[in-house]
Order: structure tokens, then sequence, then C-alpha cells
């Protein structure tokens, strides 16, 4: 079946933090309960819903696709923005450095049919738009989405 995940990745752990991560991304968050990792990662996200996973040097939040659409990147840090649908075979990556968009691409069936930027260290060598957005995740969360345990703490948040 495949992953079918989107969401946004920051190289900075907003845990403590959680009002300043609101007024970054112009969400409204509201805390509904703590969840595992494996349910905050599961596919298909209802666009009312946000779950954040917090590693030691970043946080990932997993949201709708449309939701993804809007966003841009944090002022002051990376930001990571995708989308990753496997069953579709529909790949879209929006990376930021300090608000700035750097590489941009959409790939569709693989075929590309948008890219912006220079090419990211985490392209070299891969040509598929998945394994760049794992790679680029990885990167950004500093620590490999594959490495985290499904049993691992995370919070599903309602959006307001």
């Amino acid at each position: 079946m495949g992953f079918n995940v989107s969401g946004i990745v920051i190289n900075k752990n907003f845990e403590n933090n959680f009002e300043e991560l609101q007024e970054q991304l112009g969400l409204e968050l509201n805390y509904e309960k703590d969840i595992i990792f494996e349910e905050a990662s599961s596919n298909f996200k209802d666009e009312t819903i946000c779950d954040i996973y917090y590693s030691e040097k970043g946080t990932l939040l997993f949201i709708g696709a449309e939701q993804c659409l809007e966003r841009v990147g944090i002022d002051e840090g990376n930001t990571l923005i995708f989308v990753l649908h496997e069953i579709s075979m529909a790949f879209s990556l929006h990376y930021y450095e300090n608000g700035d968009c750097k590489r941009a691409f959409f790939d569709f069936n693989g075929e590309r049919k948008l890219e912006e930027g220079e090419k990211l260290p985490a392209e070299e060598n891969q040509t598929d738009g998945s394994a760049v957005i794992w790679n680029q995740l990885g990167v950004v969360l500093g620590k490999s989405f594959w490495s985290i345990e499904p049993g691992e703490k995370a919070m599903r948040y309602k959006i307001v």
C-alpha cells in the first residue's frame, strides 16, 4: 500500500514553546490527547487533525495535504513541507531556510512536473521523489523517520 502522509518538519524542538510554534505556522491548535507515533504517522490525516512528534532537535507535524499547500517556512530555522502519497505516486517538497524557499519540486507518476532551486544534498544519487523526502525529513528532524519507535509519544491536536 505505501505511505500517504503529509506534514511539516522544523529543525527546532518547540515542545516547550508551543505558542511560538502556533504563531510561526499560523495555526491554532487545541490539545486532544497523547497518542503513539504509529498512530500519528498513519495514512491520510483528517484535515482537522494535527499530530505532533518532538525529536531531540526537531518538530514533526502530520497534517492533511490541503494544509500543506498553504504553508511557508518559519522565520528562523529550516522547514520542510511535504506531501508523500505513494498510492498515487505524488510527491511534493518545499524546503525553506529562514523563511526563504531554497528547493521545491512536485513529482507525479515518476515525472517531475515542477522544479525550483538548487538540489539538496539529500538528492545526491536519488531521482525518486519519495526517497528525497524521506532523506530530507531525517536531515531537518535530526533523526531518521525509520529510527522512530512506533510506540514513542506523540500528541494529537484539533486545528481550530
